[in-house]
């Protein structure tokens, strides 16, 4: 099974959603340690949806990189158990 993982050169990188903002936004813990309000994208809108403790991909902003970024992809249990499993999860992010 082929997993997404996170395109470094664009900047993509892993994210724990925290908890639920309202208004398609949530509260991400990033992989750099830095925590930071995460937009989901509109292709993601109803169509996935997003709980806390899921872990996602996302891509900071390029104006306000420390404060927002945009989520772009949600791992389903099994794809994070396969990245477990390889390793290729940070440690911080591991529930």
């Amino acid at each position: 099974m082929r997993v997404k993982t996170p395109y470094k050169p664009r900047g993509e990188m892993y994210g724990l959603v925290k908890e639920m903002v309202g208004g398609s936004r949530v509260n991400v813990f990033c992989e750099d340690g830095k925590s930071r309000v995460g937009r989901i994208i509109g292709k993601m809108k109803k169509k996935v949806w997003i709980r806390p403790n899921d872990l996602v991909i996302i891509v900071p902003w390029t104006v306000q990189t420390d404060q927002k970024c945009d989520v772009i992809y949600r791992y389903i249990m099994t794809e994070k158990e396969r990245l477990k499993k390889i390793n290729a999860i940070p440690k911080e992010m591991i529930i």
